[in-house]
């Protein structure tokens, strides 16, 4: 299972660095190193944007470790925290940063974000839509468009440097934003079930909302593509979802979707031969993300969709969506596809 060998479980470390107490991060080729020494009950490393990790085991009385995998390790920058528990409960959070040698520098370059509010007839409330222009934009003509969850406009920095390169053509972002309350219930096409936070109605709303008026609205004021072909659809966690949900719901609206770290779409209905191009990615140090996406990616690949799928050395966190929504505009090499176990690996641990 080589697309999922950065999942296997964290093995412990042979060798013992020196130091007193705390967290303490290593490198060995592909390989992550974590030490935790100090008294605890329970150690676990998290990523910078929620809790999807993994444990440290015990090798001594107050001394924890792991060892994991990562593909393209040397590219990594990320934020970690070592979060160690005492028998009382008391909770110790350690942060520290990793910067992999091979690590791309951010882009200075940036185009123009505008924030607009718009009044949802469907949503029967105002909404925030931020859109991304590139430099010398003209309304007068047309542009590929992506629409993205969470307001994420910001993502067109991503391509800046690429549509000067000539590697990709100017196009324009626009970012809805979501009801914080409501955000999964707006997001997740999922039956309303006791202990899911879902509202079919209030998703079908927000559907209404954006496909009725802020697809109509980017293409009249900004110039966005109406034609599916230069249209995307992307997000990242429950956005992902989202995207998910809007591609096979709308294969006559959109040519690609941009799905990164998905966790709900393992029960999305999927049509055979779906028209859309699925971009799907993961990162390798969050596992019940990882494995939903590897099951999605099976299942679309056995219903004859289009996917490509590619995989991050990183936990659920923004650095690796900026990367992985460059890699899936520029159409980039994609990983292998899993095997048809893919899915029963997810449901045996979902979460």
């Amino acid at each position: 299972m080589p697309y999922l060998a950065c999942l296997a479980t964290p093995t412990t470390m042979a060798e013992s660095p020196a130091y007193e107490r705390g967290g303490r991060i290593g490198r060995r080729g592909d390989t992550l190193d974590f030490r935790w020494r100090g008294a605890a009950s329970a150690v676990r490393v998290e990523g910078a944007y929620g809790d999807y990790g993994f444990a440290l085991n015990r090798i001594g009385a107050n001394e924890w470790a792991a060892s994991v995998r990562v593909p393209n390790l040397a590219t990594l920058v990320e934020r970690f925290a070592f979060v160690a528990t005492n028998a009382d409960g008391k909770v110790v959070r350690e942060t520290m940063h990793f910067n992999g040698p091979a690590a791309s520098p951010p882009t200075p370059e940036r185009g123009a974000i505008e924030a607009f509010t718009l009044e949802s007839r469907h949503l029967s409330q105002s909404r925030q839509v931020n859109v991304w222009l590139p430099p010398g934009h003209s309304a007068s003509q047309r542009y590929p468009v992506v629409y993205i969850a969470d307001g994420a406009a910001e993502f067109g920095n991503e391509l800046l440097a690429a549509m000067q390169a000539g590697r990709l053509p100017a196009m324009v972002v626009v970012g809805i934003e979501a009801d914080q309350a409501a955000r999964f219930a707006e997001y997740v096409d999922f039956p309303k079930r006791e202990g899911i936070p879902s509202d079919p109605a209030r998703f079908a709303a927000h559907e209404r909302f954006f496909v009725d008026e802020v697809l109509p609205w980017a293409e009249s004021k900004f110039g966005a593509a109406n034609e599916p072909g230069s249209r995307s659809v992307a997000g990242f966690s429950n956005g992902a979802d989202w995207a998910a949900a809007m591609a096979l719901r709308h294969p006559d609206l959109f040519g690609r979707a941009v799905v990164m770290s998905p966790i709900m779409v393992v029960e999305y209905a999927i049509p055979d031969a779906p028209n859309t191009r699925f971009e799907l990615s993961g990162g390798a140090l969050e596992p019940p993300f990882a494995l939903a996406t590897a099951c999605f990616a099976q299942r679309l690949h056995a219903k004859g969709g289009t996917v490509k799928l590619r995989w991050w050395p990183h936990t659920h966190a923004p650095e690796q969506w900026r990367a992985a929504f460059l890699a899936a505009l520029l159409d980039e090499a994609s990983a292998a596809l899993p095997d048809a176990h893919a899915c029963d690996r997810f449901l045996a641990d979902p979460l």
